[in-house]
């Protein structure tokens, strides 16, 4: 079988710090390509993962087999203005697909996805946007287009009890190739940052959630809050002002999302600190360009979507906590608010939730365990995108429908070809090595 497809780059496949490398990494172009790379590893016995944006170690992103990077099959394949529906291949990063959408006047009803984030990665893990203005559109996921362990195409539609299952699916039923993707009609985005205590943020969070997009920063050791809402304008006249460009840092801003639109490979290792914050995030941006106002700078060390309504008490208790592990060192948690979603492992599963990251520093495992026991006592769920260390017992706690979501696991892949060890682990597959 012809394998043009497969691109070995010394580079990426030199072992990573947790002592996991691919065996080969295979970057292909077009649909068929990707069929074979499928069937040539259900041909050898072999596993197959599919990198997203490549930027986490979660135990889900291992890869000590076969890697699919889909950097290179990108774009929109088709868009049904009427209905605001648009198909995206799954290799699209979101910068892109921004751009692209608004070509036809569109955007995504969610806000908070990064630039150089892929489409099928993000909906692949659940994390595809945020926001609380539309509840209408907690999940603009309407469709999805998969290559199955055999090679062969499958769709799950809008209609399909299925979606709900295979919508956060891990990239454990198949290759994604195409994400069908709801969309409104494209706005100005304007973003307002202003001060507050904690307890002022925690007392409004029901009136916050009247804005399109809410984020706030708690340094740990103070009460000190800043917090950041992005609302929804009519769009200006084509043409003007979709991109302002009148400041040098604005020109910098420009240049540098350009270069990793460019080079996505290289993104991440930019110098951002070596740019000013006002340069990273305006203030008010059109709909093509939205993905600016989301920062890609800070990661975090912990993850977790706890239920809104538990905010309140879990903060209140983490701030006692991680005073007495080090009363010196400064901790920083980043806070944003979505909808409910359906989709069965999704984090945000069944409740209003925040999503809630700490920025740790030198005595991270010590906030990590700590911080883990917090939230899981207020019914928190980590995020897929951040290492942790939960496995099958407790994650069938944390999500009702598991057991579904497994059994439809098992019926579209039964020898776990699209598994790595921990996701064998978690549902109760032999080890696949």
């Amino acid at each position: 079988m012809s394998r043009l497809s497969v691109v070995r780059n010394p580079h990426h496949a030199t072992r990573k710090p947790d002592g996991h490398a691919p065996r080969f990494i295979a970057t292909p172009a077009v649909f068929e390509q990707i069929q074979r790379e499928v069937a040539y590893a259900a041909e050898t016995g072999s596993h197959l993962r599919v990198a997203g944006r490549g930027h986490t170690r979660a135990p889900l992103c291992r890869c000590d087999d076969g890697l699919l990077q889909l950097s290179r099959f990108t774009g929109i394949e088709d868009v049904d203005a009427v209905h605001g529906i648009a198909w995206v291949r799954s290799g699209t990063r979101l910068s892109q697909l921004a751009r692209e959408l608004a070509s036809y006047g569109l955007a995504l009803p969610t806000l908070g996805w990064s630039g150089n984030e892929s489409v099928g990665g993000a909906v692949s893990i659940g994390s595809y946007g945020l926001g609380t203005g539309d509840s209408r559109y907690p999940c603009p996921v309407v469709g999805l287009r998969m290559i199955g362990a055999d090679g062969s195409a499958f769709s799950i539609g809008a209609n399909d009890p299925r979606l709900p299952l295979a919508r956060v699916s891990l990239g454990t039923l198949g290759v994604l190739t195409h994400v069908g993707l709801r969309c409104i009609a494209a706005s100005h985005l304007q973003s307002r940052v202003t001060g507050r205590s904690l307890n002022a943020v925690i007392n409004r969070v029901n009136a916050l959630r009247a804005h399109d997009y809410v984020e706030w920063y708690w340094t740990a050791h103070s009460d000190d809050v800043r917090l950041r809402t992005i609302d929804r304008r009519p769009r200006h006249a084509p043409g003007r002002h979709r991109h302002a460009l009148k400041s040098g840092s604005a020109r910098l801003r420009s240049a540098v999302h350009r270069a990793i639109d460019v080079m996505p490979q290289f993104g991440g290792r930019l110098p951002w600190r070596l740019i000013p914050e006002r340069a990273r995030i305006p203030e008010s941006v059109d709909a093509a360009y939205g993905w600016q106002l989301f920062s890609e700078s800070n990661l975090g060390t912990i993850g977790y979507a706890l239920p809104i309504d538990a905010l309140g008490d879990t903060l209140h208790a983490l701030r006692g906590v991680l005073r007495a592990i080090d009363p010196k060192q400064r901790v920083v948690l980043r806070v944003r608010y979505a909808c409910a979603d359906d989709a069965a492992l999704s984090p945000a599963y069944g409740n209003e939730t925040a999503f809630v990251r700490i920025l740790s520093g030198p005595k991270v495992r010590d906030h990590a365990e700590a911080a883990g026991d917090i939230f899981e006592r207020h019914g928190a769920r980590p995020l897929w995108i951040m290492p942790h260390e939960h496995h099958l017992r407790d994650l069938e706690t944390m999500y009702p429908l598991w057991n579904e979501f497994a059994q439809l696991r098992a019926e579209l892949d039964p020898r776990g070809l699209f598994l790595n060890d921990y996701l064998a682990g978690i549902f109760g597959v032999e080890e696949a090595s």
